[in-house]
C-alpha cells in the first residue's frame, strides 16, 4: 500500500500532474478570489511550458548524470564479484509476444548487463517485482531477455522488489549468501545516484556503470526553444530522481 500511494503521490507533485493540479485549483479559486485563481492557472500554464522546452529538459537531466560511462580500461579492470542490473519497467501484455515482457528502458539495461558480461564473464543479478497485480516479475522478464535474446547466463533473480530501495536491500540479502559485497551496478544515467546511495547504504561496494545518458542534440538550435512531450518527459525523470532522493533520505537512512 505504501508503494501504491507513493505513486499516487509522485505523479501529483511531478509534472505534468503538478501543472495540471494548479490550473484546476486555480479554476476553482477563481470563483472567490479572482486574482489569486488566475496567478495560479498562469503559474500552471508558465511552469508547464518552460519544462516542456528542450533546453530546459534535456539541461535538469543532464544535470542528474553524476558518473561517467565505464572506459574499456575500467572494464578490464573491476574489482567486482557481480553484475547487478536494475530493473526499469515492463511491456504489459505485449500483443506481438502475447505475454508480458520487458520495457524499453529495461531492454536498454539488460543489453548493457549482457555486454559487461560478454567483457568481464562476471555474473549478473536481474532484480525487479511486480509493482501493479499478480505477474511475473520483472526479474524473471530480464532473465528470459538476457538468456533468449542477449545469449547471456543469469545467475539470480530477485523477483520481490518493487523501488529501487527495496531492489538494494533484497539483492543484498541475495548476495551475502554468496559473500558478494563488491558489484557493478548498472542503471540509466539519470538513476545511478540514487541507485548508488540506495546500494552503498545497504552495504554493497559500488562501481557504477551507468548507460543511456542525455547526449548533445544535433538539430538546429532553434528546435530547443520549441516545446515537446519528449522534454517534459525529461524534465519529470530528472525531478522524479531528486524528489526520490529526498524522500529515501527522510524515510529510510
Amino acid at each position: 500500500m505504501e508503494v501504491l500511494i507513493g505513486k499516487i503521490i509522485s505523479t501529483l507533485i511531478l509534472p505534468p500532474g503538478l501543472m495540471i493540479s494548479m490550473i484546476v485549483t486555480g479554476a476553482l479559486l477563481r470563483l472567490r478570489f479572482y486574482r489569486t485563481g488566475q496567478s495560479f492557472i498562469y503559474a500552471g500554464i508558465g511552469l508547464l511550458i518552460l519544462l516542456s522546452l528542450p533546453i530546459v529538459g534535456n539541461s535538469l537531466l543532464s544535470a542528474t548524470q553524476n558518473y561517467p560511462a565505464l572506459t574499456e580500461e575500467n572494464i578490464q579492470n573491476l574489482n567486482a564479484k557481480a553484475i547487478v542490473v536494475l530493473g526499469g519497467g515492463r511491456y504489459a501484455d505485449a500483443p506481438e509476444y502475447n505475454k508480458d515482457t520487458v520495457s524499453r528502458w529495461t531492454m536498454e539495461r539488460c543489453r548493457y548487463g549482457a555486454y559487461l558480461q560478454r567483457k568481464t564473464k562476471l555474473p549478473i543479478l536481474v532484480t525487479g517485482g511486480s509493482v501493479y497485480g499478480d505477474r511475473v516479475s520483472e526479474g524473471e522478464l530480464m532473465k528470459q531477455v538476457l538468456e533468449e535474446s542477449f545469449i547471456s547466463v543469469v545467475h539470480w533473480v530477485e523477483g520481490e522488489s518493487r523501488t529501487t530501495y527495496e531492489n538494494s536491500t533484497y539483492s543484498y540479502n541475495m548476495l551475502e549468501d554468496e559473500n558478494i559485497k563488491d558489484i557493478v551496478l548498472v542503471t540509466h544515467a539519470f538513476h545511478m545516484s540514487r541507485s548508488v546511495e540506495a546500494f552503498e547504504r545497504a552495504g554493497f561496494n559500488v562501481t557504477p556503470a551507468p548507460m543511456g545518458f542525455t547526449t548533445p542534440s544535433t538539430r538546429p538550435i532553434y528546435f530547443d526553444i520549441l516545446p515537446t512531450a519528449s522534454a517534459l518527459s525529461n524534465s519529470a525523470r530528472a525531478l522524479h530522481e531528486w524528489v526520490g532522493r529526498l524522500w529515501y533520505n527522510l524515510r529510510f537512512y
